[in-house]
């Protein structure tokens, strides 16, 4: 969004000059409060209402240029520029009602202050005190009427309603044939244009877009008023106002056809062909198509002579905008595609229109003789040199009256100083050695060949009085033809040129001159110092200010969609935004580097930019760092090794003896390619992401290790023993693993680890725990040996894969085998003995081996007589249940019972040790497998009741597993209590848990509850996703409760009318049952069993 600042002194002394008007209706309402006071007592004052009506009605509103309120002939003190854009927000909607959130919005977008009603309260407050002049009264133009405030004053009182009213009774009059009335109101209108409307207030969209919308109006006025001219037989008039006009926007082809009508009228014929052949060339070069056929035919009838005085005005004709030319950048950026003939190229960046108008505006004013210096601000590859080729191709081919001359200020080795002028004089056809004669002569000076160069008496740098001289012959140029100069990257400009342009600057008021200046801020490249002539002259009031900042995530969607069509994957989309971070040299560099627009459309070169580096710009940063001083770049590497954690007293720590004082801080801070984190205003962050980038991937791996181990120990120190510094501090210490001892690095990965686990981060504490084995079996004393740290650590990995991956997966197969070679180790470690075998055990039934489960179990029991330990015992009852439930159900139901009191009577330390484990608290382990139990054995209302009473505790206490256990069985027992919403409900929130912590085990148990339920409520598809649930389970190896899983199905298939499909899934659910002799699942109780004759179930 384009941010100008208006200058001051003749610009602002015009506006005070015509800012008062005394309308009629204000003047009837002050005379009507006069004869009310005349006719009150003697000697008695105005009531405090009729006082504040006549202080109202001597309002008036003013929106060309700068937003401005009057009372009377003085200027109201609106206060800062919010304060005005809240004023100029209601004015544009005049009379009706602005909500307030939609103020808000309009105020601050995303950047919201802290309370931000109360403060726009106290903005309207403001503006509610300075219009009434006063505290509070009756009468208020500013008034809160639900859900927001209304402004109403009379639109004759704001300038930019008198001017659109204007236009449309002049439009009025032209219908009518009234053209001497529609005269007079156009050129009435016109001279309410003192300068675009909002110059101050263009960072507010909706005020930007008026602003545009009206210098639309404005044109269009124009050519009504000069058609109106031509009608009324006063040609030179309508080009005299057409000229100025054509110059500015050499592709609206009315204004054109007008003009030429105009000249060849004043005997101008051959200038018409020229503008006519001029025109065709342009829209040809620039547009790619011919004049539009109402041009065209202007051109017919000028070669005809048709264009006489009778003959009527040329018919409105198509306004065609310009496209963005093309411009060199401060980086290269990849070409884009010609447009077929014909057609209208887009623009690169749609998102610059705003700033376009106001530049375009700034330029368009100087020219017309404000004269000013505009600034064209933003870093290195946000698009100024781009910028200021669309802005200024208006004037190319320059029109007589202007001369447009464009300079870069980069410095070239062994060029002098002041190099820059003796540019502009040579463009100039200024004979710059015999300019300055009769001032040498005054000064008794040699001859000088070069600006810069000096004889004997002649000093070191430019005198005063020969910059004096220049300055002089530049405005004299620009007196006899007005002059654009353009001076690219003024932030290269050595201390000569900038003095100069300093001096040029202040005399340009009044001036036909338009200086236009490219700065570049500090970012990706080097930008101003902080203080010296550049830095006065952009805070110089007269100085006119556009600022280019980054492109939104839209803006760059557009961008993409311009090289690539629609249709790109948002993730496409938003990986380049948040890479490049909305800049378009970074943005440029991003899309080249991802392989051009077709792969744009694979999904997965998402990922492919958020780990690249595009070559481009690697070397354009490693030139930056090249520049830089050794400690700077030391800290510059710090702070890319720390992350997040880059603040500066984690930096002092990083660097050396002297550590990180505030003014080294202060020097990588103007680098601009670090900021503070405005949430946490104590840290520094990287202005992209891709500056850290390329600074880790310069480190070489020790240096990259050392300053990691360095981290390490900053972080310790600094967070201690916090749990919410442990994955950093973990990070840290497996990319120091090179230059830390494993006996260091191992226990920061299992912390990390068992806090992941305590996150419910199952996939993070797995990651960790494998980091962790790595680096012990990379350490001497590492590889298989039975150690404890090696067992400890293989055991946390065996119960995390085992709860992300399930038991059947073939790496976690892989690790159980590694821990029965260990199984040695475990001597006197009973408890973690048992805890094993009951995993074991686990495996053994989940997967179909019901023998090698049962061995399992009388391990279990032999331990539990040896051991007496309330845990062992525990877990041989639960196994024992277990693995009576689908044979034995009653028996299983007693083991259950035991294993729930045993639970019960472990203390707190014994109970949280085995859930933090196995991630399954005793309790609800036993009470999850007591609910089945119940309902095979008829018990239903027992089993809900238990069920409902799960799900509060697992909500209350349990961990994830817990709560996806407790939702699973409760959708299960829903399903064969023939409860459709139930288990939708129940199957769909345990569905979020599981997958939400990477529970792939009970999120494929959870799809076939759910997709049940699905069918029976009659969604399409669903008996689709049922068997690709179940068939999913198969290849799992979850084969615990299949024969359930399969009676589901079967019962899905019935209803849906596929009654063999059931039939044939029956018998292979009788078939699971009879190999492994779980005769409960096939109970006459359950619904799907009661389908088909009994024979078809043998």
């Amino acid at each position: 969004m384009a941010r100008t600042r208006p200058c001051r002194g003749v610009f602002c002394t015009s506006l005070h000059r015509h800012s008062f008007i005394t309308f009629p209706a204000v003047r009837s309402t002050v005379r009507q409060v006069r004869d009310r006071r005349k006719a009150s007592a003697p000697g008695m004052a105005y009531t405090a209402q009729e006082q504040q009506s006549a202080s109202l009605a001597d309002l008036s509103f003013e929106a060309f240029g700068v937003m401005t309120a009057r009372r009377g002939a003085e200027q109201v003190p609106l206060g800062p520029p919010r304060h005005r854009a809240v004023l100029a927000l209601l004015l544009i909607r005049l009379g009706q009602v602005v909500p307030a959130d939609q103020l808000v919005d309009e105020l601050w977008g995303d950047s919201l202050p802290r309370r931000p009603q109360a403060t726009l309260q106290t903005y309207l407050s403001h503006l509610r005190r300075v219009l009434t002049g006063q505290q509070h009264g009756p009468v208020t133009p500013l008034r809160y009427q639900a859900p927001g405030y209304v402004l109403t004053v009379e639109p004759g009182t704001f300038d930019l309603s008198r001017f659109e009213s204007l236009v449309a009774r002049g439009q009025r009059h032209v219908a009518d044939s009234r053209l001497q009335a529609a005269r007079e109101v156009f050129c009435e209108a016109l001279r309410l244009w003192r300068a675009d409307p909002f110059l101050d207030l263009t960072a507010y969209a909706p005020l930007a877009e008026e602003s545009a919308r009206l210098g639309l109006l404005r044109t269009t006025a124009v050519a009504a008023h000069a058609d109106t001219l031509l009608a009324l037989g006063e040609a030179g008039d309508a080009v005299a106002l057409l000229r100025r006009e054509v110059s500015l926007h050499p592709t609206d082809e009315r204004l054109v056809g007008s003009l030429m009508t105009g000249l060849y009228r004043l005997g101008r014929q051959a200038e018409a062909l020229q503008l006519y052949d001029r025109t065709r060339a342009y829209l040809a070069e620039e547009l790619g198509v011919a004049p539009a056929r109402e041009l065209q035919h202007v051109h017919m009838a000028l070669l005809r002579h048709e264009l006489d005085d009778r003959a009527p005005a040329p018919a409105p004709v198509e306004v065609r905008e310009r496209p963005a030319a093309p411009a060199e950048r401060e980086a290269p950026a990849p070409a884009a595609s010609a447009p077929e003939h014909g057609q209208r190229p887009s623009s690169a960046f749609p998102c610059r229109d705003d700033a376009l108008d106001a530049l375009r505006s700034s330029i368009a004013g100087a020219l017309r003789g404000s004269g000013h210096i505009t600034a064209v601000v933003g870093e290195a590859g946000v698009g100024k040199t781009e910028l200021v080729v669309r802005a200024t191709a208006g004037s190319e081919p320059p029109p007589p009256e202007a001369e447009v001359i464009r300079v870069n200020c980069r410095g070239n080795e062994g060029a002098p100083a002041g190099w820059v002028w003796q540019q502009v004089l040579r463009r100039l056809e200024i004979p710059y050695g015999m300019s300055f004669d009769g001032l040498r002569k005054e000064c008794v000076l040699p001859p000088v060949t070069t600006l810069s160069g000096h004889g004997g008496e002649f000093p070191g740098h430019l005198h005063f009085l020969v910059q004096d001289a220049l300055c002089e012959a530049v405005l004299q140029c620009a007196d006899d033809r007005p002059l654009l100069l353009v001076l690219e990257d003024v932030h290269g400009a050595d201390r000569l040129t900038l003095d100069v342009l300093g001096l040029l600057g202040n005399r340009t008021q009044g001036r036909p001159v338009s200086v236009v200046i490219t700065v570049r801020e500090p970012g990706l490249g080097a930008g101003p110092a902080a203080d010296g002539p550049l830095v006065d002259l952009l805070a110089d009031s007269r100085t006119k200010v556009v600022h280019l900042g980054n492109l939104t995530e839209e803006h760059v969607r557009a961008a993409v969609d311009a090289q690539a069509g629609p249709g790109v994957d948002a993730s496409v989309v938003r990986a380049l935004y948040e890479r490049s971070a909305g800049n378009p040299y970074l943005l440029d560099q991003l899309l080249a580097d991802a392989g051009g627009a077709r792969r744009l459309r694979d999904p997965r070169v998402a990922d492919a930019v958020r780990a690249g580096i595009p070559t481009g710009v690697r070397s354009m940063l490693r030139r930056r760092f090249a520049g830089l001083s050794p400690r700077v770049l030391q800290l510059l590497k710090c702070c890319a090794v720390l992350g997040a954690e880059a603040t500066l007293a984690t930096l002092t720590g990083m660097l050396d003896d002297d550590g990180a004082d505030h003014d080294l801080v202060e020097e990588v801070m103007a680098t601009g390619l670090m900021e503070n984190d405005l949430d946490h205003p104590h840290r520094l962050v990287f202005r992209y992401g891709l500056i850290r980038d390329v600074l880790l991937a310069e480190l070489r791996c020790q240096e990259r290790a050392a300053l990691h181990a360095r981290a390490v120990a900053v972080l310790s120190a600094w967070h201690g023993d916090s749990p919410e510094a442990s994955e950093e501090v973990a990070q840290h210490a497996w990319q120091a693993a090179l230059a830390l001892p494993a006996e260091d690095v191992v226990p920061l990965l299992r912390r990390a680890g068992e806090q992941a686990i305590g996150d419910g981060d199952y996939r993070g504490a797995q990651t960790w725990f494998e980091h962790a084995h790595t680096v012990l079996a990379a350490s001497p004393r590492g590889g298989d040996t039975a150690s404890d740290q090696t067992l400890d650590l293989r055991t946390r990995l065996l119960y995390t894969t085992s709860i992300t991956r399930g038991y059947g997966d073939h790496q976690v197969e892989v690790e159980a085998g590694r821990i029965r070679k260990l199984s040695a180790a475990t001597a006197g470690r009973t408890i973690e003995q048992a805890a094993l075998l009951l995993r074991q055990f686990v495996a053994e039934l989940v997967t179909g081996r019901p023998p090698e489960a049962a061995r399992h179990v009388e391990q279990l029991r032999a331990l539990a007589e040896r051991s007496g330990a309330p845990e062992i015992r525990f877990y041989e009852r639960i196994a024992r249940g277990l693995l009576q439930l689908p044979s034995e159900t009653a028996d299983a139901l007693t083991a259950l019972t035991e294993a729930g009191r045993a639970a019960d009577e472990l203390s707190p330390g014994q109970r949280e040790a085995m859930t933090r484990r196995s991630q399954h608290d005793p309790r609800f382990l036993a009470m999850n497998h007591r609910v089945l139990t119940l309902w095979l054995l008829g018990a239903g209302d027992e089993a809900r009741e238990l069920c409902d009473e799960l799900l509060v505790a697992t909500g209350r206490d349990g961990t994830p597993v817990d709560q996806a256990s407790a939702y699973y069985f409760h959708s299960l027992v829903a399903a064969l209590g023939e409860d459709p919403h139930g288990a939708a409900e129940s199957s769909g929130r345990g569905l979020d848990i599981a997958r939400a912590h990477g529970l792939s085990h009970w999120s494929a148990m959870l799809q076939v509850c759910r997709s049940w339920a699905r069918q029976q409520a009659g969604e399409p598809g669903a008996l689709g996703r049922l068997e690709s649930a179940v068939a999913e389970l198969r290849e799992r190896r979850l084969l615990i409760r299949l024969p359930l899983h399969l009676g589901l199905l079967a019962q899905a298939q019935h209803s849906s009318g596929a009654v063999e499909e059931a039939r044939r899934t029956l018998r292979s659910s009788a078939a699971e049952v009879e190999s492994r002799g779980e005769f409960a699942y096939v109970s006459s109780n359950l619904p799907f069993t009661r389908l088909c004759h009994p024979a078809a179930v043998s």
